[in-house]
Formats: C-alpha cells, sequence, structure tokens
C-alpha cells in the first residue's frame, strides 16, 4: 500500500524527529516537532507514529 494519508493532530516521525500534523498541502506534510519548530515535508519522509512498542 503506497498511500500516504496523514490527518490533522496525528503523530508521525520525520527525519528532524517526533511530531504532530498540523497541515497537508498535496504531498508536503506540516509538521510541529516536539522540539516547537515548525517543519515541512516530501510525504515519502513522514512515518506514522503508531507502531511504536
Amino acid at each position: 500500500m503506497d498511500e500516504h494519508l496523514f490527518l490533522f493532530g496525528q503523530r508521525v516521525l520525520t527525519p528532524s524527529g517526533e511530531g504532530e500534523v498540523v497541515d497537508t498541502i498535496g504531498d508536503k506534510i506540516v509538521v510541529k516537532l516536539d522540539s516547537g519548530s515548525t517543519e515541512t515535508f516530501p510525504s515519502d519522509d513522514v512515518q506514522d507514529n503508531n507502531n511504536a512498542g
């Protein structure tokens, strides 16, 4: 399954660390990182964070 569907508030992993989705723009995902900064990533660089454990 090659679908990238990210929802507002969803916890995700990015190359810059963990964070929460605040917006999606086409295939770009805007993430508020736990460090407090907000960054935009291609959807291919963002992973769902629900498989920890």
